[in-house]
């Protein structure tokens, strides 16, 4: 692993895509850790023989065997792999898409990662979104895609480097809008809550995805428990309770990781400095920003800025290979 000195010495480094796209879709064989890493790709996980312990910023998610992880773009993650066995992956660039508002405000709805579990999604659910990777996948791989995983060769280079046909990059893309648009509706299936109670007060009232959808258009703003807690409608000490059984974490808490979130997808583009991005995403003074955001993921800014790709395997490593099924 490089030292701090190396890593703020990188320079980032792109996904490597199939020839003339900007996506990558493979199975990972590789039974290894993956240290910190970024970049302006979505990243879709899927294992199918093996789970998977993913740190995204100070979140961290087991996805299990038929679990689907959706991990958002400029987020940084680390993936750790407690056993052996493959794991489908999806990558595509939206760097050039998340400046339309839905999409922007879908990533900042699902961040730092949207996390499916098989075993608690209901089914109808499960089984559409599963329709959507097999049409992505089918659409990638074409003629190649068979019914069972199989070994691929270290050195298959066919499928990395030949092209897809015609506006099949298109329709991919497509798909992937439905499959996010989709996520982004049913949100408030994916969150799980041990309250009874939060879920039936919240049927004769405004929902908490609505809430939260609310402060994913404002939390920039000066934004407070007292104000949020009058938009929704209850006193202030209901809300931050049943917020908390919602969420996870505290208002504040979610505020401030939210605006870090958002200035993850801001350090991708180095025209900005980290003065401009503290204020873009709600700070009150670069110095509040950067001990949040190193509190949050480890790295202030302008090293999170340069951590470099390359130290993540997934576009060298000879044992990696594209998918066939």
């Amino acid at each position: 692993m490089k030292s701090e000195l190396e890593l703020s010495s990188s320079a980032k480094e792109t996904v490597n895509h199939k020839k003339n796209t900007n996506l990558r879709m493979f199975i990972n064989r590789l039974h290894a850790d993956f240290p910190p890493h970024w970049h302006t790709d979505i990243e879709i996980i899927i294992p199918k023989e093996a789970p998977y312990k993913v740190v995204c910023g100070n979140q961290s998610y087991n996805v299990e065997i038929g679990d689907i992880l959706m991990i958002c773009p400029a987020v940084l993650h680390e993936i750790f792999s407690p056993t052996p066995g493959s794991r489908v992956y999806i990558q595509a660039d939206f760097s050039g898409i998340i400046t339309l508002k839905e999409i922007e405000k879908a990533f900042r709805l699902m961040s730092p990662a949207l996390h499916i579990k098989k075993n608690s999604c209901p089914q109808d659910v499960y089984d559409r979104i599963c329709n959507y990777i097999d049409k992505i996948m089918h659409l990638y791989f074409g003629s190649a895609l068979n019914s069972q995983i199989q070994e691929v060769p270290d050195d298959d280079s066919i499928l990395t480097f030949s092209e897809l046909e015609p506006y099949v990059e298109l329709e991919i893309y497509s798909v992937l809008l439905q499959f996010i648009a989709y996520c982004g509706k049913n949100i408030g299936l994916f969150h799980e809550s041990d309250s009874a109670t939060t879920t039936a007060t919240f049927k004769n009232s405004i929902s908490l995805s609505k809430v939260c959808a609310y402060i994913s258009e404002h939390f920039t703003e000066d934004i407070t428990l007292e104000s949020i807690s009058a938009y929704a409608g209850f006193s202030k000490y209901h809300f931050e309770r049943i917020f908390s059984d919602y969420t996870g974490m505290t208002f504040y808490q979610y505020l401030q990781q939210m605006r870090i979130n958002y200035a993850q997808t801001l350090l991708s583009n180095p025209e900005f400095s980290i003065t401009d991005i503290s204020y873009q995403a709600g700070f009150a003074s670069s110095t509040a920003f950067t001990r949040a955001f190193k509190k949050s993921t480890g790295y202030p800014p302008s090293q999170f800025r340069m951590l470099n790709e390359a130290r993540h395997p997934l576009s060298a490593n000879p044992h990696f290979a594209d998918f066939v099924l």
